[in-house]
């Protein structure tokens, strides 16, 4: 009998529906993208010496020689050739003109497949980082940590001007959404590109009128520099 009782309770106790959770865990929200982890540190970078000898001193669109191995930019130039596969003179005869400016890809250096443009209009957050070589009067940028090779520049783009940082290399957090075009670099220079690169449409902008470039995000509350971390 005593057996039967037990058997009995205990089929009960099956019955009995399970208490709710307890609603501590809250809601479940996504994880922050990529690079947007951390509040924005404002910061300037410091200014290194200018380059003073080159590749070819005669074309110093060449770039510097040697090229920077050590600090943000060394560690972005892993696996970088400065003519891809090309020599010095095929380079320069496919991406120098007669006035031996570099040529530039068509559609703003997206990768194009057929005659589609691979590019998206894209909202970029705050406190995601970004970065980009050159002086911030440009409208480029791209995602923080892309290789060089993967942004398909041009070797000049690793020299360091008068009063720049090193190769004018310039690391930024957004302080306030704003949107840009999006997509991969197209391979040019030598270089596999394939990146994502950010270019700044001043139809998502407006208001800046014919002034939008980095400099006007900057001066206008969108992007604060930041000083380059160097990974040991």
């Amino acid at each position: 009998m005593k057996v039967r009782l037990l058997l009995a309770a205990l089929a009960a106790s099956l019955l009995v529906p399970l208490a709710p959770a307890a609603a501590t865990a809250g809601p479940h929200h996504p994880p922050p993208p990529a690079g947007s982890y951390t509040e924005c540190e404002p910061g300037t970078p410091a200014i290194a010496p200018a380059t003073q000898t080159y590749y070819d001193p005669a074309l110093p669109q060449l770039g510097p020689k040697p090229l920077p191995r050590r600090g943000a930019v060394g560690r972005l130039l892993h696996g970088y050739h400065r003519f891809g596969s090309l020599d010095r003179d095929a380079f320069v005869a496919e991406y120098l003109d007669a006035q031996q400016r570099f040529i530039y890809p068509p559609n703003d250096g997206f990768l194009t497949h057929g005659d589609m443009v691979d590019r998206h209009p894209l909202e970029l957050q705050p406190r995601a980082r970004l970065d980009r070589f050159g002086f911030p009067g440009g409208t480029f940028l791209a995602p923080l940590g892309a290789s060089f090779g993967q942004r398909a520049l041009p070797p000049q783009s690793l020299n360091t001007p008068e009063g720049a940082p090193q190769a004018n290399y310039h690391v930024y957090c957004v302080l306030k959404p704003f949107s840009v075009d999006a997509g991969p670099a197209a391979p040019w220079f030598g270089q596999p590109g394939l990146g994502t690169q950010y270019k700044l449409m001043p139809q998502y902008l407006p208001e800046a009128g014919g002034a939008l470039s980095v400099t006007w995000l900057l001066a206008n509350g969108y992007l604060v520099e930041e000083k380059p971390v160097v990974r040991k």
